[in-house]
């Protein structure tokens, strides 16, 4: 197989007029140029120069030669320059699968500071359905990256927990509550509103009210996160939810309690085995930052 070094012996000759000054100009022995010049034309299954009493002249195989040969140069400089700047971080891509609570916070921060820092790095962020997808993209190279709640089942992947958020309980406007933590057992039989493909946070939660002995009657699911907060501020019910979907409720009227005993949600990173892309190895450094 043709390499790279041989296209640029090859044209090393072309551009000094012989093996003599060919040799000298590219540090290396004549006797070694002229050994991989014919082993150039050995894998060509042609003579690329005509061997005169005057040194070397190109055969009509060796003129048509020139030009792709140079271009292959041309093309292995430009990938080596495009390779230094992903490892450099001046360009590439990073595709991640995150839920939605996880994507507001704590992804979207951490992409924010990350584009700052590296405005050519594009990012690409896609919301599964359930944990299986999650691993699907991820196994697949869809996405290098993802975040999800835990537990989660075996995956056959990586995982690295990040951190914990706190859960919170977000009642329809004008629901009387004290202030202060609210008591788990006080929501017995409140109608709730569940979120479907969020399955370690439903078990999150359920775990905690079973603890407490409470039971809650089901008002309403959905698997669009984005309709729970407009839901409850209707009036359709109450929901659990993490800080910054329960900060955008309390803003529309909504009576927000954290909730004694505290709920909280542990949430991790997943990946493909194998060292992480320079753009993804920093992403995981700012989610691993405190606050």
């Amino acid at each position: 197989m043709v390499d790279l070094r041989q296209m640029e012996y090859f044209l090393a000759v072309v551009d000094h007029g012989g093996v003599t000054r060919a040799a000298a100009a590219i540090c290396i022995a004549q006797p070694s140029l002229s050994q991989a010049i014919r082993g150039l034309e050995r894998e060509l299954g042609i003579e690329l120069f005509h061997r005169t009493g005057h040194g070397l002249v190109l055969t009509a195989a060796g003129e048509a030669l020139v030009a792709p040969a140079r271009q292959v140069l041309r093309d292995a400089t430009a990938a080596r320059a495009a390779v230094a700047e992903v490892v450099s971080l001046r360009a590439g891509r990073l595709d991640i699968a995150a839920h939605a609570a996880l994507t507001v916070d704590p992804l979207t921060p951490a992409l924010a500071t990350l584009r700052r820092r590296f405005p050519g790095i594009s990012v690409g962020v896609r919301e599964p359905r359930d944990d299986k997808e999650l691993a699907r993209l991820v196994r697949d190279g869809s996405c290098e990256l993802a975040l999800t709640y835990l537990p989660i089942p075996e995956l056959g992947l990586p995982v690295s927990e990040l951190g914990s958020q706190q859960v919170w309980v977000v009642l329809p406007p004008g629901t009387p509550a004290a202030d202060g933590p609210l008591p788990v057992r006080a929501l017995h039989d409140t109608p709730v509103i569940g979120i479907k493909g969020h399955s370690a946070l439903r078990a999150t939660v359920l775990a905690a009210l079973a603890s407490a002995g409470v039971r809650m009657r089901r008002a309403a699911v959905t698997r669009h996160s984005e309709a729970v907060v407009p839901m409850v501020l209707a009036g359709a019910g109450t929901a659990f939810l993490t800080r910054w979907y329960a900060d955008e409720a309390a803003r529309g009227g909504a009576v927000v309690r954290a909730l004694d005993p505290p709920m909280v949600c542990r949430f991790a990173l997943v990946h493909r085995p194998g060292r992480l892309s320079p753009a993804a190895r920093a992403l995981l450094e700012l989610l691993r930052r405190p606050g």
